[in-house]
């Protein structure tokens, strides 16, 4: 059964961050200490986004895609919102953002709902560096899960998800959903079988 982490695709995409420090502090929503807590949809103010280009911005723009990043959160396209519907619809909360260089096209930041529990990671045949401080130390969890194996049967047939390891979240995906993807034609998705591959499947 393959799994892979949907996470960020190298500097030949787009990466972006919020336009003021209000919004930068709206798109850490995961970071107690220097973010906002997420609110609900219905209370959500549409932040502005800006590509990174570099400390000093002499980078060359990335290509946008249909998966760019924000740090590392996952933002998708309203192709991929319109391919990947009935994903979305049983999995994740898709809040919109506002990217500076394309201001009139609909994109969304992805917020996986469906988590699964301690159980869904094999944690004798999983690698990573365990928790040592907070409330989940030494309890067998890893920050951040270095190599995976999930349980077949605790993964039933969920096509994203994330576990309670590590910290911002982490999203995985089916190979279902990879396949999706590439049937779709869609462009700029990064799918890692395990967090060092060097060369994962970027679509």
């Amino acid at each position: 059964m393959s799994i892979y982490k949907w996470g960020q695709t190298s500097m030949k995409y787009a990466d972006y961050g919020g336009a003021s420090d209000a919004e930068e502090r709206q798109m850490c929503w995961h970071d107690n200490l220097i973010g906002d807590p997420l609110p609900s949809l219905e209370d959500w103010k549409t932040p502005r986004l800006t590509q990174y280009l570099g400390e000093k911005g002499t980078r060359k723009p990335g290509i946008v895609g249909d998966s760019p990043s924000s740090g590392s959160l996952n933002l998708i396209s309203q192709r991929a919102l319109d391919t990947l519907q009935d994903i979305w619809d049983r999995h994740a909360l898709l809040y919109p953002v506002i990217l500076d260089d394309m201001p009139e096209t609909p994109y969304y930041m992805v917020v996986v709902q469906t988590e699964l529990p301690f159980e869904a990671l094999d944690r004798e045949k999983s690698t990573g560096k365990p928790v040592k401080f907070g409330p989940r130390a030494n309890q067998g969890y890893f920050a951040p899960v270095e190599k995976w194996v999930f349980n077949k049967d605790v993964v039933g047939n969920n096509d994203l998800f994330s576990i309670p390891d590590g910290a911002p979240p982490n999203y995985y995906v089916s190979e279902r959903f990879k396949q999706r993807v590439i049937d779709a034609g869609l462009k700029g998705f990064c799918l890692r079988r395990e967090f060092w591959e060097e060369k994962p499947f970027i679509s």
